[in-house]
């Protein structure tokens, strides 16, 4: 899947965990959401770990236990920024105890999102690294597509329609 796919995938499965929450915090859900499902490609291909860690693309980087222990770091610190604030001067960071559960949830699913998205390809993903190199496809052989073919477009648009609708349930449920 393409970059953007993963995004948009990552803020359609947070739709759900946001339609019932105030705004602001329904906002940040999507985006926590979007930021799990690019994560996985965005600590192997562009940060700077990637070198000293010497990370491959797909690689333990698009694993479940890495994926468990990245959520459970993200709830790590946004509780740590609801108890004590931090102060960067003019701007101070404080994230509601509200916020907790909804944005790891969200970047948890947006996270296992990718992992699924990525599935989908012909190359598939090895979801246990790097306790074991066992590989796993979620579509059948024909139905595998490269990650900018049809089969990325299917994903987008189902995506977006699942992503609309959550901003129509949002609208209506207010």
């Amino acid at each position: 899947m393409k970059r953007a796919t993963h995004l948009m995938l990552g803020a359609a499965v947070a739709m759900p965990i946001a339609v019932p929450l105030s705004p602001g915090l329904a906002l940040g859900a999507i985006w926590w959401g979007m930021v799990g499902g690019g994560f996985p490609d965005w600590f192997d291909l562009r940060s700077d770990l990637r070198k000293p860690l010497r990370l491959r693309h797909r690689g333990a980087s698009h694993g479940l236990p890495f994926g468990l222990l990245m959520t459970a770091g993200v709830w790590f610190v946004l509780r740590l920024l609801s108890q004590t604030p931090l102060d960067l001067g003019s701007i101070t960071i404080q994230v509601p105890a509200d916020a907790l559960r909804p944005w790891a949830l969200a970047f948890g699913l947006g996270f296992l999102s990718h992992i699924l998205g990525d599935a989908c390809t012909h190359a598939g993903i090895r979801p246990f690294l790097p306790l074991s190199d066992w590989r796993f496809w979620l579509t059948p052989k024909f139905l595998r597509g490269k990650s900018n073919g049809p089969l990325d477009f299917i994903v987008r648009f189902i995506a977006t329609t699942i992503i609309l609708a959550g901003l129509i349930a949002y609208a209506f449920l207010r």
